[in-house]
């Protein structure tokens, strides 16, 4: 893939440095699936969540890998047990027993689920609590001067005709109407979190790259005769690149993942997502009603998450969180607002903070 060479260069110049930005990725991660479990069991929330997560060990080599390092991994604060194949097709009964598989690495606390159901309900959740939402906006312009930082931004509804979805906001009552032009609003701190768009924002470049992804949904096939069709949880094949979970009545395969430069394009292939879903879990979709989604986020030469402080007062970054967006999301957010208040945070994540790019 058109990989830039400079980013390149910084990512083989991370792997040499690892250390203690890994170990506080590890610690972000438990902190992150702590709270989102805390989330779900204080609001009621439910987002179609299912526990287990397991990454296939596909032969001899890559068993023997995990083998050398899974004390490593442990003492890095990772909650992590080596399964063999059978062990594995116990808890996944719905693999396929033709498929070559030599042993999983088993992730306590892992697991899948619907994070825009979850997010839409926690949306729902936090304008109880007063918050308020603007969509169909864009920021122009972030300012500081001495009384807090300027936000410049602009009513910029869609084109197109409203779907059922912005339908729905407005019901909601959280698209309300905004005058025309570029409007100044004053607050004490300001997050970003446009990924990409950051640099204009903060009128400085970041070394980000554009990570692609492919995605294939499809409805579960339910059939009585078969009834452990489809992943129990979340099945990843790092031999394939692949990410299988199960949502609901849904199978969602995730992979394709490319780096490339910021505006580049990258040719997307839906078809090894279905090959990928059909060797690990055959028949276990209805093909005939199937999405293909595709995304582009941000991403650091050393796969670790832009968390923390910019170089400007009051304006703080939450950037980059490679494939591990939702994983980290709620553990990430958790730490900055107990930043941004002047509390002491519960994990120190200055070795994830953007001064290590620099």
């Amino acid at each position: 893939m058109p990989t830039p060479w400079a980013w390149r260069w910084r990512r083989w110049r991370a792997g040499r440095r690892g250390g203690e930005s890994a170990s506080t990725l590890v610690a972000l991660s438990q902190l992150g699936l702590s709270r989102t479990a805390e989330l779900r069991h204080q609001l009621g929330l439910d987002d179609e969540s299912t526990e287990g997560l397991l990454i296939a060990l596909t032969d001899a080599r890559r068993l023997a890998a995990a083998e050398a390092r899974i004390d490593s991994w442990k003492a890095q604060g990772l909650q992590i047990e080596l399964l063999d194949a059978e062990a594995a097709r116990r808890l996944e009964p719905g693999l396929n027993a033709d498929a070559p598989l030599s042993g999983t690495l088993a992730l306590a606390h892992g697991g899948a689920g619907n994070a825009r159901l979850f997010t839409q309900q926690l949306r729902l959740k936090a304008q109880r609590l007063g918050a308020s939402f603007r969509f169909h906006t864009t920021v122009r312009a972030v300012s500081a001067d001495g009384a807090g930082l300027m936000l410049r931004h602009e009513h910029t509804p869609p084109l197109e005709a409203p779907t059922r979805a912005q339908g729905a906001e407005r019901e909601a009552g959280d698209t309300l109407p905004q005058p025309v032009g570029p409007m100044d609003e004053r607050f004490d701190a300001v997050v970003l979190c446009n990924g990409l768009d950051a640099s204009a924002l903060l009128g400085q470049r970041l070394p980000l790259a554009a990570q692609h992804e492919t995605s294939v949904t499809a409805p579960l096939r339910l059939l009585e005769a078969h009834p452990d069709l489809g992943p129990k949880a979340a099945w990843v094949d790092p031999a394939l690149g692949l990410t299988i979970t199960r949502t609901g009545q849904r199978v969602r395969v995730t992979g394709g993942l490319a780096v490339s430069r910021v505006r580049a394009k990258v040719a997307t292939d839906f078809e090894a997502l279905h090959r990928g879903l059909q060797h690990w879990f055959p028949g276990s979709v209805l093909h005939s009603q199937v999405q293909h989604g595709q995304s582009r986020r941000a991403v650091a030469a050393d796969g670790l998450p832009v968390l923390g402080t910019s170089d400007r007062a009051g304006l703080w970054l939450s950037l980059s969180p490679g494939g591990n967006g939702w994983g980290l999301a709620c553990g990430a957010a958790s730490v900055l607002a107990q930043q941004i208040a002047g509390a002491t945070p519960a994990l120190d994540i200055s070795a994830l903070g953007p001064q290590r790019l620099t």
